[in-house]
Parts: structure tokens; sequence; C-alpha cells
């Protein structure tokens, strides 16, 4: 593995990333987060392994090569299956930029039916994603779409019933286009008591 240039203030990035990861809990079990959140810094990429332990914020991040997504020297957290996911969306991004990844049920079922609305045409794109050993791969293909001119660039890339990514330039762009997302789609959800019923969404 080449050497990986990491910016100066990465010890500050990862700490505010492992912040901002536990806005993604706020629906999920306490000591889980419902996805992660990573950002470049350098050349390198940190992001959230998930698990939010109520301590050191070190534990909830590790820094990796950007190209084989391994930690790097010095890390002792292994990272999230979706690692590779990201990594493919951040070759994609101009700048520093920032990928947020959730499968929160209710998020799940938000997106897919916001999919479906005539004002998000163009904006939830519906992808695959390959499983290799255990972890999330997107194609090139499915990530092609992240570099589209601004007028008519995707707000998120949707894993059909598997998973909800969103970028932006920093994790509170990124956030915000995950909340605009569930906003569009909650007038739309059939919905089941308290819980939404994601298979009776996917079935649309």
């Amino acid at each position: 593995m080449k050497p990986v240039h990491v910016h100066e203030d990465a010890e500050l990035h990862r700490e505010l990333l492992s912040l901002a990861c536990r806005s993604l809990d706020r629906r999920g079990r306490p000591e889980r987060a419902s996805g992660s959140i990573s950002v470049r810094s350098g050349e390198a990429v940190i992001i959230t392994t998930g698990d939010l332990d109520g301590e050191s914020l070190r534990q909830d991040a590790v820094m990796v090569d950007p190209s084989q997504g391994l930690p790097l020297l010095g890390e002792y957290v292994w990272p999230p299956p979706e690692t590779p996911a990201h990594l493919a969306i951040h070759r994609r991004l101009r700048g520093p930029g920032a990928v947020v990844h959730t499968y929160e049920p209710r998020s799940l079922a938000l997106a897919t039916a916001a999919a479906r609305a005539p004002g998000a045409v163009g904006a939830i794109v519906l992808v695959t994603a390959e499983e290799r050993h255990g972890l999330c791969h997107l194609s090139d293909d499915a990530t092609e779409c992240v570099e589209a001119p601004a007028e008519d660039a995707p707000t998120a890339l949707l894993v059909e019933g598997t998973a909800v990514f969103t970028w932006g330039r920093d994790p509170d762009e990124a956030l915000g286009r995950l909340e605009r997302i569930e906003e569009l789609g909650r007038p739309l959800l059939p919905e089941h008591g308290d819980r939404p019923d994601v298979a009776a969404v996917n079935s649309w």
C-alpha cells in the first residue's frame, strides 16, 4: 500500500464525524448507529464504524486507504462492510466531500416512497450493489450519476431494500439531503400504526 497523505486536522475531522454520526441513531437502537458517515481528510478517508458505545470518540471512526479501504497504520478499528461503497462515491466527488449511509428501516421506506414521487424524478437513483466477501460494493455505473452537473445532479442512491447513500460537501449537507428525502416521502408512505410497512412500499 503506497503512502497516503493525511490532513493535518485529521483528528478534528474524526471527532466531528463521530458527533455527526449520532444523528443517524436518533430512531435506531441506542447502542448502535443505523449507518455510517465518511469524510475525506487529505488523501485518506475517515469512516464511522457504527459502534457508538459512549466511550472515546476515537473508537467510533477509522482512517482508511482510499483505494483499498484498509485501515492506515496505527488504526485499531476495522472499517464497516459498506466501506467500498463509500469509497466508490468519494472517487466521484470533487473536493473533500462527505458520504452518509443508512439502513434504518424508516429511512429506507421514506426514500423508496420519495423515489416514486413526481417531484423526485432524477433526484433519487435506484441502484444495485454487489456483496463480495461480506462487503458492499457499488459499480462504476452505479456511481456515475454523482458527477452529473449541478442542475441535473441526484441527491441520493437507493440500494433497493438495503440502504440509502447521500453525499455533500460536508456531513451537514449530506445529512440535510437525507432529511429532505425523508420529508418528500413522508406524505406518500403507507402507515400501519407507528411503524412503516417497508414491504408494502417496496411492492408499489
